[in-house]
């Protein structure tokens, strides 16, 4: 230590002791983060994958009570106007913010989404009351993109499957007769904001199951039956080195008993998740323990594991579904009764954390009078890719 003329402690020597202490602080905390790098890279990487079924904005309940029944022009055009009017009343871009913000804040590198809408409106035409309109309305993914832009998220269309179903039928309107319609797709969204050590996609791909339910009877149109089928998406996503396949899917809810459900994801399991890679498949299954068990069956029996389970969290939660009943304004509707929405793994997965977004009224913000993101909960769940 040194000393001045009196005897006592320098103020140099002092301040040299007190920088000797800072230096060693700092040569401490460098080391620990260094180790902290060290053991997070000896851990494997992780990455955070997200499930959402988007609703498309009606059940087309009125329409549907009308099978098995001959109706009057007049009746069908009352039940298809107001299932349109259910679709406006859910306000799908005020909703886009909702869900926006739920994946603003959680960063999911990919997103699977399911009952992605495109809708469309143009003029009636006699000769052909059921066909789509030219003119597009109201598009979901462009909605739900710019929505996350504008939260300062940036995510794109990586893998994409249109028309598992087009529905195009006129309603009335205080002009006359105006033709609407509306086609279902499957879309994997991925962050572009991410460095390539951070995620890479690769090798997009989409496709159709063999398995589906019969065409259905066009109460007004018997030669213009519709029909619906079901989709898959899929990418290959490199995560520090690390590839696997993501896919999503929605399976069938129309056929009971998981009898069109459990085929198609048997489909699945031989077609895009037939694979060196390791696999996670997400998405709306229509299928749980508890509710038409077949494909949630299959594929625990195919080899992948339930993320939620493989958590320790308990069985597979109820997700779906927030309907009170023909809309999603009613906030008291909190009650899910099914198990749907899953997010299943294979390979050497670790399941670091999962949960439910936008399940409560008090997860996401608020546009406008009350409306839920969608019928369905959100899942989210962060895998590590350690064992990879």
């Amino acid at each position: 230590m040194l000393l001045n003329s009196h005897g006592l402690p320098s103020r140099h020597g002092a301040r040299a002791g007190a920088l000797r202490v800072r230096r060693s602080v700092l040569i401490a905390a460098l080391a620990t983060a260094f180790l902290g790098a060290f053991a997070a890279q000896a851990a494997g990487e992780s990455v955070t994958v997200m499930t959402q079924n988007l609703y498309q904005g009606t059940e087309f309940r009125h329409f549907a009570e009308l099978q098995g029944k001959t109706p009057t022009q007049e009746e069908a055009i009352f039940a298809t106007t107001r299932d349109y009017g259910t679709y406006v009343a859910t306000r799908f871009k005020d909703r886009a913010q909702e869900l926006a913000e739920q994946i603003s804040r959680r960063h999911p590198s990919l997103v699977g989404l399911q009952e992605v809408a495109t809708w469309h409106q143009g003029a009636f035409d006699p000769g052909h009351p059921f066909a789509l309109p030219g003119p597009v309305s109201e598009d979901f993914t462009q909605e739900l993109l710019a929505a996350l832009e504008a939260d300062g998220a940036h995510y794109a269309v990586a893998s994409r499957h249109d028309n598992n179903f087009t529905l195009a039928f006129p309603i009335e309107t205080s002009s006359g007769l105006v033709a609407v319609g509306m086609v279902e797709s499957g879309v994997i969204l991925a962050r572009t904001d991410l460095p390539a050590s951070r995620l890479q996609v690769s090798n997009p791909q989409s496709g159709t199951y063999n398995a589906k339910i019969p065409p259905i009877k066009n109460p007004l149109v018997p030669s213009e039956p519709f029909e619906f089928s079901n989709s898959w998406q899929s990418v290959d996503a490199t995560v520090g080195g690390k590839t696997f396949r993501f896919i999503t899917t929605h399976l069938d809810a129309l056929a009971p008993g998981g009898v069109v459900s459990g085929p198609q994801a048997e489909e699945l399991l031989a077609g895009p998740a037939n694979t060196t890679l390791p696999v996670v498949v997400s998405g709306d299954m229509n299928s749980g323990p508890l509710t038409d068990p077949a494909a949630y069956n299959a594929f625990v029996a195919g080899g992948l594991s339930d993320t939620w389970v493989a958590a320790g969290l308990g069985a597979p939660p109820l997700t779906c579904c927030h309907l009170g009943p023909f809309d999603l304004s009613n906030e008291k509707s909190t009650a899910y009764t099914q198990d749907l929405d899953h997010v299943f793994t294979r390979g050497n997965f670790s399941v670091l954390a999962e949960h439910l977004v936008g399940s409560t009224s008090s997860q996401f913000k608020h546009v406008g009078a009350f409306i839920w993101p969608s019928d369905h909960a959100g899942m989210v769940a962060r895998l590590g890719l350690g064992g990879l």
